[in-house]
């Protein structure tokens, strides 16, 4: 593994963090990589734009004309501010459901300004709403049952995994429960790359599914994250070139959409921290970023290092070499 991330205090690197980063194209080829390829990750919501193509792919558009800023709330993590909670609502009220539909656990929206406004928890601030108010429009639609709708045996999820499968160009390694409750999927690192390539290649054709979903996203970057936060900002700064998906435990995904290429990023030991620094290492070794839209991102992906209570460092990307793989 490679360190990805670099912790600087006072000019000191005080802390690394390991990672891994796979790049590859829409046949499923590994274009260049630091670390393993091969390494197994769960999707965590870098799956979020996969699982609001399965749904779409239902139907739930047609039937409903649920349109393209309830499609960018499905495929992302929002921060609970009102136009993320409205969109939600808006598509649970479109098949007859409230929010005590919702199987994703209470909690409270992650944007400061959002949190004050708020009495307290609830499932719909949840940042995931978004796409479990999907989910259910989708089983809706499908006259599939409601209660058990986040359950790997559930026909919505098996559409889920048939996609993000397909997506991935390979098969899914383990199920398990991600920490919104609907099935999360591991798979190789590169696999993940895949899928984002894939997007782009198959939205650059003029596929229905993906080419809404970046229209959408485009259109809407704030629904993708929220107000000042990574995906939200780098669609914004690349003039929709670059769309990427930020997960839990350090993983990231995002393509690049005049390329058409994707990479996948997994911080080793899932920081928090270190997730956003290690997507623009990754990017910035491609050569995805200008230096003005580097200059605009680092601020926002890179956390500050206190001493005293004053900034004395930060928590910033490492240069990093992505190297292509060996002819065999």
């Amino acid at each position: 593994m490679q360190v990805i991330v670099e912790v600087d205090r006072s000019g000191f690197v005080e802390s690394q963090h390991l990672g891994a980063v796979a790049v590859a194209d829409a046949a499923g080829a590994v274009v260049a990589a630091a670390g393993d390829p091969e390494l197994p990750i769960y999707l965590r919501s870098c799956a979020k734009p996969l699982q609001a193509l399965a749904v779409l792919g239902l139907g739930v558009d047609r039937e409903l004309g649920l349109g393209a800023l309830a499609l960018a709330g499905a495929a992302g993590s929002h921060a609970g501010e009102p136009e993320h909670v409205a969109s939600a609502r808006k598509v649970l009220a479109a098949v007859g459901l409230d929010e005590t539909a919702l199987r994703c656990p209470p909690a409270l929206p992650t944007n400061a300004e959002a949190r004050k406004a708020v009495d307290g928890p609830a499932p719909i601030y949840h940042n995931c709403s978004g796409k479990h108010a999907y989910m259910l429009a989708g089983a809706v639609v499908r006259g599939w049952e409601i209660e058990r709708y986040t359950e790997p045996e559930h026909p919505l999820q098996a559409v889920v995994s048939d996609t993000v499968a397909d997506f991935a160009g390979a098969a899914i390694e383990h199920i398990g429960v991600d920490g919104c409750g609907v099935p999360v999927h591991a798979l190789p690192l590169r696999a993940l790359a895949t899928a984002y390539a894939r997007i782009g290649e198959r939205a650059a054709a003029g596929e229905g599914p993906a080419a809404a979903l970046v229209e959408a996203a485009r259109g809407h970057p704030v629904m993708i994250a929220g107000t000042g936060e990574l995906d939200t900002v780098l669609l914004e700064v690349t003039g929709g070139r670059l769309l990427s998906k930020a997960g839990a435990e350090g993983a990231s995904a995002a393509v690049n959409l005049e390329t058409r290429q994707g990479v996948a990023v997994k911080v080793l030991d899932g920081a928090h921290r270190a997730r956003g620094p290690a997507l623009l290492a990754a990017l910035t070794a491609l050569g995805w970023l200008g230096d003005d839209e580097l200059e605009a991102l680092l601020p926002v992906a890179s956390s500050p290092v206190l001493g005293g209570g004053e900034e004395v460092g930060t928590v910033r990307p490492a240069t990093i070499e992505l190297r292509a793989p060996e002819p065999e």
